[in-house]
């Protein structure tokens, strides 16, 4: 009788535009229900893309400070279907077409922090964490 062959997960990775301290270090493991503005439904993968990657340059800010300079490499969720409703409605240029996407992170999607009033978090996401395919 043959052995059962192991085989060994490779490890999810940070993204390689992360600079050093991202995420921060008081960001705790991604788990919960959370809300996503996304462009599609279902949602794919490039829904979940960080600000970094939608908005390239928005570091370079001289107004933010150090820890939005992080946040801009994460990604924005938020704890209630009505708070990620209220951004749409606050931001219609950039979120007036997108839609509210519920989905439950879990612990090797990433880090998460509160950050930004009552109900937003920010998220930083492994690269191939499949988080699309938990939201719908």
């Amino acid at each position: 009788m043959a052995k059962p062959v192991q085989t060994k997960q490779t490890p999810l990775n940070w993204p390689d535009y992360y600079p050093p301290g991202v995420p921060p270090l008081d960001a705790v493991d991604t788990q919960g229900v959370f809300f996503r503005l996304v462009k599609v439904l279902p949602p794919q993968r490039d829904c979940f893309a960080s600000t970094h990657e939608e908005y390239p340059n928005r570091h370079r800010n001289p107004r933010l400070s150090d820890d939005d300079k992080k946040n801009v490499y994460g990604a924005s969720f938020f704890d209630t279907h009505m708070a990620a409703a209220d951004a749409k409605e606050k931001f219609p240029n950039t979120l007036g077409d997108r839609l509210v996407a519920q989905g439950e992170l879990k612990g090797f999607m990433g880090k998460m922090k509160k950050t930004r009033g009552p109900s937003h978090y920010t998220m930083w996401l492994k690269v191939d964490c499949g988080i699309h395919n938990h939201f719908a």
